[in-house]
């Protein structure tokens, strides 16, 4: 069935984070994996980061952390970050899942339990999203009855600006806010953050869209690897003529003869219809534009200079090696992210070790 498929390359996965580890310093690097690893799958691509020696994972809800758990065996800790509300009690217990508690109320009630486990305690210093205000730090090591946090953490919010003032002030703030948990394991960098000064890369690291190959900082290491590869199938290949027009409104009109090929692709297997006459996909070593508007399923592109190339059941890459994630995301005016967590079920995915 000629349909959309991505190959998902677990190997670069490994790679990146074992670059990232490297940059992460003493602290070493963890891995979140929200929204099904980004899209590539939480199963396979935890067990092969526990396997490199990743012991940190993060997610955001409760029965993500369960689907890594099972992957990952019972040694590692996963952290679920939107908070207690986000799993159900028996979750904690039973997949030993580490709540991210992000109010003093939270700390106090889940610390006044007789046997209240592990916990992570996010300071927001700036982000203004979730966390317990750093000016409220003394308040939760109160809270905590003397039971700390497993980790203590806090959140970038310009980290893909490195020189954005607010990089440092968040650093300071975080600093002032850990004196009141002495000993406590400390994490701050994000995937961006890996490229920060030195100092600002404390303690453990929590590289997200960066294992996958994303991030956009102009700082990020050119050896990042694509984490997907995302193909299209041609389904037709026609020749147009001069005034000749494409798609849903006849957005394009053909100012000269081309060659055209519609694939297999739309807005229903999460390809953005914001991509619609800018988009791109390389056929061959030749990158082909997108024209015309992005419907449902179908998708065409002008394949006029890889002429020998086209015809139908030939595939083209829409992101990958030579698509790259982060400049398709920008021609449809997004990021990376949206990009491979929006791919759809319609998506066939298969793994290569």
């Amino acid at each position: 069935m000629l349909q959309p498929r991505a190959t998902i390359h677990l190997q670069n996965i490994v790679d990146n984070w074992r670059l990232l580890s490297a940059r992460a310093g003493p602290g070493g690097a963890g891995a979140v994996l929200k929204a099904d690893a980004y899209g590539h799958g939480a199963a396979r691509v935890s067990a092969v980061l526990a396997g490199a020696g990743c012991r940190n994972f993060f997610v955001a809800y409760g029965f993500e952390g369960s689907a890594v758990r099972a992957a990952v065996g019972p040694e590692a800790q996963i952290f679920v970050l939107n908070g207690p509300s986000a799993g159900h009690p028996t979750e904690w217990r039973r997949e030993r899942l580490t709540p991210v508690l992000n109010t003093v109320d939270e700390v106090a009630a889940w610390c006044a339990n007789s046997e209240p486990g592990p916990y992570g305690l996010h300071i927001d210093t700036g982000m203004n999203r979730l966390g317990v205000p750093a000016r409220e730090a003394a308040l939760a090591a109160a809270a905590a009855r003397g039971t700390p946090p497993a980790l203590l953490m806090s959140h970038y919010a310009c980290a893909d600006r490195p020189e954005a003032p607010m990089n440092r002030a968040q650093s300071e703030a975080f600093n002032a806010a850990r004196a009141h948990f002495p000993g406590v394991p400390v994490s701050l960098a994000n995937s961006e953050g890996h490229w920060l000064p030195e100092e600002l890369r404390t303690g453990l690291t929590r590289p997200g869209i960066a294992l996958f190959g994303g991030g956009t900082s102009p700082a990020r290491s050119p050896d990042l690897k694509p984490g997907l590869t995302l193909e299209a199938p041609l389904l037709q290949v026609h020749e147009v003529r001069p005034g000749d027009t494409v798609g849903y409104g006849a957005t394009f009109r053909a100012e000269q003869p081309a060659l055209l090929a519609t694939a297999a692709l739309g807005y229903g297997d999460g390809f953005p219809r914001a991509a619609s006459g800018s988009g791109f996909a390389y056929l061959g070593e030749t990158r082909c534009p997108l024209i015309g508007r992005v419907s449902m399923d179908l998708v065409t592109f002008d394949v006029s200079a890889a002429a020998p190339l086209a015809k139908a059941g030939a595939w083209v890459e829409v992101l990958g090696a030579r698509a790259d994630l982060e400049t398709q995301a920008a021609a449809a005016g997004t990021i990376g992210y949206e990009l491979i967590t929006g791919l759809g079920p319609r998506v066939e995915r298969t793994y290569t070790s």
